[in-house]
């Protein structure tokens, strides 16, 4: 299992009134491991009141150095609709709690999202609200290493004051030919002016994306909500676009916000909540058989908890990564997922055990 490291913030950057920046210096000798852009790192965080810890990804959003690496979090809030929902549990708590000085836990890099900046092929990266945090560090790195190639970059938030990096976007449009920079507001509001602070009123759309690039057979890197994505991605099949060319990295706040939202009800009260032992689950390949603790939001999580790693992506049941063979038993989705396991099988990621449980992990 590769093991979590620790790692000091050395300084936290506010992006915008709901992101932050947190830079992270390891407080021990060994150089940091090299990531390629597009990756994350896994933490784990030990958040009063939680009585066991809280695993969540978070992508870089910048480029590889020797000194630190950089991860960009958004704080996420109740839905408008409801302000009774809980604010999300491991986004606030990096956003309002942690501090430079602090130390956290997290293992990587990781992750199948990621492209090759060395590769020549012009490429398009389309983001929405947070997802622009993997592709900044793909386009950052372009501009380092191959200035050749050519980078269509489009990205979409609701209005200025969700505009995250835009001094750094607009310093990147400025001094690099081959990054063509267009930005979507859906709600214009008083002081932005259009070719300064945006470039389109409403959503990322079809229409402008081949407008600009005037052709479509690229390499496409999309990260954001669920809805435009699944838009995007629809629109490029219909073009008859190759699906090895469509890669996506889901951000659609299960990860935290959501994830809060839908298993309020079946975790109460996550401060006064006690272990629940009735259930076992046996990891065979691990040669472990451990008492379920129903303070874990999910196997996956109560699984990294007791030393036993399984493969994911997400945490949300949106990749398919972590999809493992149930031998014995029965589970519990928490929460929808865009997968859907096959019969014997299921996602660890976003399910609790109903009965013991034994898995080929």
């Amino acid at each position: 299992m590769k093991s979590y490291r620790k790692y000091k913030v050395i300084r936290k950057v506010k992006e915008n009134s709901l992101v932050v920046s947190l830079y992270l210096a390891p407080i021990d000798a060994i150089p940091l491991t090299p990531f390629m852009p597009g990756q994350h790192l896994m933490f784990k965080l030990d958040i009063p009141g939680t009585g066991v810890p809280v695993f969540r990804y978070y992508s870089f959003s910048d480029i590889f150095n020797l000194v630190y690496y950089r991860v960009s979090v958004k704080k996420e809030l109740p839905p408008a609709n409801n302000f009774t929902l809980p604010e999300g549990l491991a986004s606030s708590y990096l956003y309002d709690c942690v501090k430079e000085g602090d130390i956290l836990e997290a293992k990587g890099p990781s992750g199948d999202f990621y492209l090759n900046p060395e590769d020549s092929k012009p490429v398009v990266l389309i983001a929405g609200g947070i997802g622009i945090t993997p592709l900044l560090s793909m386009i950052k790195s372009i501009a380092k290493s191959n200035p050749a190639k050519m980078v269509y970059f489009f990205y979409g938030v609701n209005e200025r004051s969700d505009h995250s990096f835009q001094t750094e976007l607009q310093h990147i449009g400025e001094v690099y030919d081959n990054i063509c920079i267009t930005t979507f507001y859906n709600k214009i509001g008083f002081g932005d002016v259009k070719g300064v602070h945006y470039d389109y009123e409403g959503f990322v759309n079809i229409q402008t994306i081949l407008q600009i690039t005037k052709e479509t057979h690229l390499d496409y890197y999309i990260c954001g909500p669920g809805p435009m994505m699944s838009y995007i991605t629809g629109e490029l099949e219909k073009l008859g676009i190759n699906k090895g060319n469509i890669h996506i990295e889901s951000f659609n706040n299960k990860n935290d916000q959501s994830l809060e939202e839908e298993t309020q009800e079946l975790l109460p009260d996550q401060e006064n909540l006690k272990p629940n032992t009735e259930f076992s689950i046996e990891f065979l390949l691990s040669g472990k058989k451990i008492q379920w603790d129903n303070r874990y939001r999910s196997i996956l999580e109560f699984a990294e908890g007791n030393d036993i790693e399984i493969s994911s992506g997400c945490l949300f049941g949106d990749c398919g990564t972590c999809l493992t063979e149930i031998k014995e038993g029965n589970v519990r989705y928490m929460h929808q997922t865009l997968i859907i396991a096959d019969e014997g099988k299921c996602l660890p990621c976003s399910c609790i055990p109903t009965s013991n449980v034994i898995l080929n992990v």
